[in-house]
């Protein structure tokens, strides 16, 4: 083919492309398609070495694409949906969740690729079918503190070797013992005594038939790519979380976890094995649950008729349409030293204080009374 005719079958390409259910791509889906075909026509035995973004000749498929994804965008389709991190409410129901127990191979499993997964920032299922008993090693660090480290680097998405291979340093995350007994540390450090020795695989089929006290829970054969795809999937419905998170989510939530206790980009980029900022900040760039939260807050607030301001936020509320029930201080405690003046009419009612701050600690609070 001609470039012209490549250029013309692009062209036709863009205007048709639809997936199996009859829909159109995403933009994404769409660029991604475009860069495999140039990847494609760029390798032996092709070798045509062109460049669809900046060679003009390709200017009526190109066209036709930023048609297409406008397009896309009138229909509010253009936006990649990022999997979205798990929220901290999700996360402490599964600290106390069944379903990450020592005491049960199913849930044994789940806690250590939890753990495996969030500790090693972990895409979707990638590698996991690869790990092996042997891929995690037990250390103590200078300071004496234990943790777990892997033995050897993977070949991942970011980073697939190569003579023109980027050092990674996704192996060296850690993930380090603590004082509780079912922590990742010891999960992992348990479930690998009750593995089955024929099989080398780390992640192997629970039992179904089983014991507390047998040596082995697991049987001799791996978990397949197909069940590791689903496994938070499962977790999310099993601890009845507020929605269904996917395996990336696990990733997400490493990411954004690290950014929102200040670490920078490139510390973060050391373990994740991204290899550009950009690319890092889509996982964390949009906001919290608890952050939206907040916005609605602040709005809510700037709506108010009767002014009274918060000990905690120097914000105005409103008796009728904000009821001090809802106020954020009902669920939360304040550890520093706050100072504010309040004033009240006289002819409140006492109990209309301590209701004010119930379950809240709040200190060095002056209220003064309007005679």
């Amino acid at each position: 083919m001609t470039v012209e005719e490549i250029d013309r079958s692009l062209k036709q390409f863009y205007a048709e492309a639809r997936n199996k259910e009859g829909e159109n791509y995403s933009r994404a889906t769409l660029l991604s398609l475009r860069n495999g075909i140039e990847r494609f026509l760029n390798t032996p035995p092709n070798n045509l070495g062109i460049k669809f973004t900046k060679d003009p000749r390709f200017v009526l498929s190109n066209q036709m694409l930023d048609a297409k994804i406008k397009q896309l965008k009138k229909e509010g389709m253009q936006n990649t949906i990022h999997k979205p991190p798990i929220d901290k409410e999700d996360i402490a129901k599964l600290k106390t969740s069944e379903v990450f127990s020592l005491t049960k191979p199913l849930s044994l499993l789940r806690n250590v690729w939890f753990h495996v997964s969030l500790f090693w920032c972990r895409r979707g299922f990638e590698g996991q079918r690869n790990l092996k008993k042997t891929s995690f090693t037990f250390e103590t660090d200078a300071a004496g503190c234990q943790f777990v480290t892997m033995t050897h680097d993977e070949k991942t998405k970011n980073h697939p070797g190569g003579i023109s291979e980027v050092e990674s340093f996704e192996k060296n995350g850690r993930m380090y013992k603590t004082n509780s007994q079912a922590d990742g540390y010891s999960a992992l450090e348990f479930f690998l005594t009750k593995l089955n020795p024929e099989c080398d695989a780390l992640f192997q089929y629970p039992k179904r038939n089983w014991r507390p006290s047998d040596q082995v829970w697991y049987e001799n054969r791996p978990l397949g790519v197909n069940k590791l795809s689903t496994t938070m999937k499962e977790i999310s419905k099993e601890a009845n979380l507020s929605r269904i998170y996917t395996n990336h989510s696990v990733r997400a939530t490493a990411i954004t976890l690290w950014a929102n206790a200040g670490l920078s980009d490139r510390e973060i980029m050391a373990i994740s094995g991204h290899r550009s900022e950009a690319s890092l900040r889509s996982y964390h760039q949009q906001p919290s649950v608890n952050q939206l939260r907040k916005c609605s807050d602040v709005l809510t607030v700037a709506l108010s008729e009767d002014e009274r301001i918060d000990a905690l936020t120097g914000l105005q509320y409103t008796a009728a349409r904000y009821p001090l029930q809802h106020l954020p201080c009902q669920s939360s405690t304040v550890n520093s030293s706050i100072s504010a003046n309040i004033s009240f009419p006289t002819t409140a009612p006492t109990s209309t204080y301590s209701d004010m701050f119930n379950s809240c600690t709040i200190g060095n609070v002056n209220i003064t009374f309007n005679q």
